[in-house]
């Protein structure tokens, strides 16, 4: 496990309680633990550049940016309609202006990207960020093309995170996560937990 050399590693055995060396992969703690742990970590990391994608209402933007006052986020969403009479324009347009009144108090620590995740993708430099967190659409491919093109934003020694690495209905991220991480030989890599847990892993 030639990744367990890099500091991050130990920041993450500090922060969730790992003892090191634990099998199998991925890494749970027996502690619940969820994914709010996380914004102190990226900020103990010395993390300043930060992507989420898919943020709907900005509630998770919002606890990494508190957690972390160096912190810039890229908050990266189409606020487009979706699902028929459930999600129309001007509902998307509400939950927009929610978000960004959720965020108001770090409004200068916030870039809005109104775009899908691939045309946000295109114009973020490679190893930019310090961290993704993703939580797009949940089908296979979706997930699988979010998880490959944004972690080749991820500095090396950076996190990539995805949320709900959970069986159900329409959400097919455990098998992305498991397919990605078995054919990058990503180990070790952890899991939070929590109903809805977010897998992450340390950028080789």
């Amino acid at each position: 496990m030639a990744e367990t050399a890099h500091p991050v590693h130990k920041l993450i055995w500090k922060h969730f309680h790992f003892s090191g060396n634990q099998r199998p992969i991925p890494w749970g703690s027996s502690m619940r633990y969820t994914r709010d742990r996380l914004g102190k970590l990226f900020a103990d990391a010395g993390y300043t550049k930060g992507a989420e994608i898919g943020v709907r209402k900005g509630k998770f933007s919002r606890v990494l940016l508190k957690a972390n006052p160096g912190l810039h986020m890229l908050c990266v969403d189409p606020w487009a309609p979706y699902g028929g009479r459930k999600y129309t324009k001007e509902k998307q347009d509400h939950i927009f202006e929610v978000c960004q009144e959720n965020l108001k108090p770090y409004a200068d620590r916030v870039t809005y990207i109104r775009k899908t995740s691939m045309e946000a993708v295109k114009d973020i430099d490679k190893e930019f960020l310090d961290f993704v967190f993703i939580d797009g659409n949940h089908l296979f491919d979706f997930a699988m093309e979010d998880i490959i093109h944004w972690s080749r934003r991820v500095r090396s020694g950076g996190i990539v995170s995805i949320h709900d690495f959970h069986y159900g209905s329409n959400v097919e991220v455990v098998e992305a996560v498991m397919a990605y991480t078995r054919a990058n030989h990503i180990d070790p890599w952890y899991v939070t937990k929590e109903s809805q847990p977010t897998a992450y892993w340390v950028k080789p």
